[in-house]
């Protein structure tokens, strides 16, 4: 696969680009997310696997996608992400990213690592891995403001 032109940046129209321009668009997403999700989107196949460790096991597909995403966004409505680096090797991308989001009223950041697969140019898998998957819940649990966001969270 040409490593300049591996990643479709829009997989409603199929345009094409490199890793580089998928995780710039990727980048841009997250630092609005709430209001960009249909580009967000627009970056993952329709079939789309989702892993993340505060999430139940798998999301899987687009629409599936969406609603835990909105979820999300309903239990942090502040939630935003930047990247600090990637790398790629044949269809695999990582993307090491810092989130933050209000946390049962703090501000409250953590490191995260997606990992996507890529099949025919189309992101198709992504697994986060978070450096401290235990954080997000523990602030969660600590007050009733996070009790309010987990549920949120929990039950869209």
């Amino acid at each position: 696969m040409d490593e300049q032109r591996a990643a479709i940046l829009d997989v409603r129209t199929g345009e094409r680009g490199s890793y580089a321009d998928w995780v710039r668009l990727f980048d841009e997403v997250w630092e609005a997310p709430r209001e960009r999700l249909e580009r967000l989107l627009a970056l993952l196949s329709d079939e789309i696997v989702l892993k993340a460790p505060t999430r139940p096991p798998v999301s899987r597909g687009k629409e599936a996608g969406r609603r835990a995403f909105l979820r999300a966004f309903r239990a942090f409505p502040d939630l935003h992400a930047r990247s600090k680096r990637w790398a790629s090797s044949g269809d695999v991308l990582f993307v090491e990213m810092t989130f933050t989001a209000t946390i049962a009223g703090e501000v409250f950041s953590w490191d995260s690592v997606d990992r996507f697969i890529f099949r025919n140019g189309e992101a198709i898998e992504r697994i986060a891995f978070f450096q401290d998957s235990t954080a997000v819940a523990r602030r969660l649990r600590r007050r009733p403001a996070g009790w309010r966001q987990l549920y949120r969270l929990a039950a869209g």
